[in-house]
């Protein structure tokens, strides 16, 4: 029976990443289905404040300060994580699925000798175990998984599939733990960090996206779709096809090999609904489709579908909008 629970924080450059909150939402959840104890851990160079904030959430944080910390160095994580969690003989731990985590985690399952679900979407206890959904076969199947090893589980979580809502009634305690590695004896070194390319829009926290896809032609007129994008007060998005054909710029890619967002609404126009762009729109309340083919398959994750010309949809939805905005 697990008796502890570990959400793993992650920060970078002095800021909690905001897959930390959603990891304490799934954890507080499974504190609570487990009767388990929930800890939050945080491994950063000067962690003071930031601390302070998780500990407003859950009822115990542990805050391992180091310069070594600043920057992710998976070999630095793994050992200090095992000498803080390992001795408590049985645990779930959980974090966020991101480049970070990824590095990580698998090498952590192993010093733990725990078990390893990783991109997990949805997580529930049934008649005392712990089911993990996740999907394999690049997207194409949702499976749930149980555990062998049932006392000792290592989980990270898809991003935008578990909602965070503040309580800011934990007032936790914060303890002060000892980093356990020496820094000298490391065998990785962080030299730099490498910005990915910025324009002019910024997909990732846009609340609402119109994104085009393969639909629109070969000789689409992009000022029609930009033009909706700015009366609904959105951005411009895209899947990979309008990327590969230098339509729009690759930082515009939504799907699993471009960005992952979670708008409050998402607008897709002419996309068919590949595995590979649904698995970036998770976390999205509110799909919009529209498309010519009424067996596309985005109409089977959509909450509104409209079959029909894109060049007619657009200008007579745009026009909608404008009347109502008055």
């Amino acid at each position: 029976m697990i008796k502890n629970i570990y959400v793993i924080a992650e920060q970078r450059k002095g800021s909690l990443r905001d897959i930390t909150w959603e990891a304490v939402a799934a954890g507080k959840k499974l504190a609570t289905d487990l009767g388990a104890e929930l800890t939050c851990v945080l491994l950063c160079g000067k962690g003071g404040l930031i601390a302070e904030q998780l500990a407003v959430e859950v009822p115990k944080v542990l805050l391992v300060e180091n310069p070594v910390f600043e920057s992710t160095n998976s070999e630095a994580v793994i050992s200090t994580l095992k000498e803080l969690i390992k001795p408590q003989g049985s645990y779930l731990v959980v974090m966020g699925a991101s480049n970070s985590t990824l590095d990580f985690a698998p090498g952590l399952s192993v010093a733990l000798d725990a078990a390893l679900a990783t991109d997990c979407f949805s997580l529930e206890v049934k008649d005392g175990r712990l089911l993990a959904s996740r999907q394999i076969y690049s997207y194409k199947i949702n499976s749930v998984v149980s555990f062998k090893n049932s006392d000792r589980v290592v989980l990270t979580l898809r991003a935008g599939s578990f909602q965070f809502s503040p309580a800011g009634e934990a007032k936790g305690t914060i303890t002060n733990e000892p980093c356990p590695i020496d820094e000298s004896k490391l065998r990785k070194r962080f030299i730099k960090y490498v910005e990915a390319e910025k324009g002019d829009v910024d997909v990732a926290s846009a609340d609402i996206i119109v994104s085009i896809g393969r639909g629109i032609g070969d000789e689409p007129d992009l000022e029609m779709f930009q033009s909706l994008a700015d009366t609904m007060g959105g951005v411009l998005a895209c899947s990979r096809p309008i990327v590969d054909k230098n339509l729009l710029p690759k930082y515009h890619q939504v799907g699993t090999s471009g960005i992952e967002v979670k708008p409050k609404v998402y607008l897709a126009l002419g996309i068919s609904g590949a595995f590979q762009h649904l698995g970036g729109i998770k976390g999205s309340p509110l799909l919009i489709a529209v498309n010519k083919d009424a067996r596309a398959p985005i109409f089977r994750v959509a909450n509104y579908g409209i079959v029909g010309d894109l060049n007619e949809v657009v200008p007579a939805l745009e026009e909608k909008i404008k009347s109502l905005k008055g």
